[in-house]
């Protein structure tokens, strides 16, 4: 009886070290981490004499480098003017340019948080029950 308890333990021993010798390797890991392809779709690049005007009249309305700034997207809209999308840090806007390179405006077209809503209403009422303006302390002569 003690023969066949001996061969069961060494077949057991063998199928659990035969796992382990297949996943050993003698060459080198691949640390590399794997990089999954991204499905955006490829966008033409937009034209550099309707981006630049756009990125520089964004720039000095946000208080941003222009590095900060790219342009996303152009499209026309008729009479030789133009639609350029920015990516302003983290804010949309919309720029219009015309085919000359002047720019027309930059508006916002993120929508507002809770609390710009809430800060603006806040500002309004303020202003509306006339306490605008702290009231100035007189001055002492010394």
């Amino acid at each position: 009886m003690r023969l066949p308890n001996t061969i069961l333990c060494r077949i057991a021993s063998l199928a659990v070290l035969i796992p382990l010798a297949a996943c050993s390797t003698t060459s080198e890991p691949n640390m590399r981490p794997t990089i999954m392809p991204t499905f955006a779709p490829i966008r033409p690049p937009v034209d550099a004499a309707l981006a630049d005007p756009c990125i520089a009249a964004a720039a000095s309305k946000y208080f941003l480098t222009e590095n900060h700034i790219t342009a996303v997207d152009a499209q026309p809209i008729g009479g030789g003017v133009n639609q350029v999308r920015l990516k302003a840090d983290i804010r949309d806007a919309m720029c219009t340019v015309t085919d000359k390179g002047k720019v027309r405006s930059v508006v916002d077209t993120m929508p507002k948080s809770a609390d710009q809503v809430a800060a603006e209403e806040a500002a309004a009422a303020k202003k509306a029950s006339g306490q605008s303006e702290p009231a100035q302390k007189p001055k002492k002569k010394s």
